[in-house]
């Protein structure tokens, strides 16, 4: 009997527990169903490349072998922001756990991907930007419109490159201004068969 009231007793705790601790930290917790706030106007100050996929806490680098099939090349963008508008991120307002920054990227032109060495049959200084794709399928030398865009996006290669190949690549991020920013980077050793 003693067990079953210590039960029951543990069970009253814990159901006030949830009726009154709510009310204590509701201010400080987002709502899950909220909308995101609206995109923040931002200039792109710098660019980092990584490599998917993401091993052992972290992303893979040249000396790793990936599977091509698990492979693409991650840009991240920083931003510097521009304006807050009467919407955006602000202390006291809840938004969804689920809501990445948005940006209205004003300074960029846009990006393009070159290879620094021979790749396949194509040669070095060869524009490579056509054969990358956003999730959503658009190339990245077509990719203009930098509104709405989250910082940190996905490129899939779209040929299937020759086995245990890497790529040695030149990243540019063009500016509006004629500046440009550039990062050397050489992916994984990527396996295909």
């Amino acid at each position: 009997m003693k067990k079953k009231l210590k039960a029951l007793s543990m069970v009253i705790v814990g159901y006030f527990t949830l009726l009154i601790g709510p009310s204590c930290v509701e201010e400080q917790l987002p709502d899950l169903f909220a909308r995101c706030p609206d995109p923040r106007d931002a200039n792109a100050i710098d660019i980092t490349v990584d490599f998917a996929p993401y091993l052992t806490d972290r992303y893979a680098t040249s000396s790793d072998t990936v599977d091509f099939e698990d492979f693409f090349m991650v840009l991240d963008l920083e931003a510097e922001v521009l304006s807050e508008t009467s919407s955006s991120w602000t202390f006291g307002r809840a938004y969804a756990l689920s809501c990445a920054p948005i940006y209205n990227f004003k300074n960029i032109s846009n990006i393009a991907v070159t290879l620094r060495e021979p790749f396949d049959d194509l040669s070095a200084g060869t524009d490579i930007s056509y054969l990358f794709e956003t999730l959503e399928g658009t190339q990245l030398s077509d990719l203009r419109d930098f509104q709405n865009f989250i910082p940190t996006f996905g490129l899939y290669y779209q040929n299937t490159p020759e086995n245990f190949s890497q790529m040695s690549l030149r990243i540019f991020l063009f500016l509006r201004d004629g500046r440009q920013i550039l990062v050397d980077t050489t992916s994984p050793t990527l396996k295909t068969n």
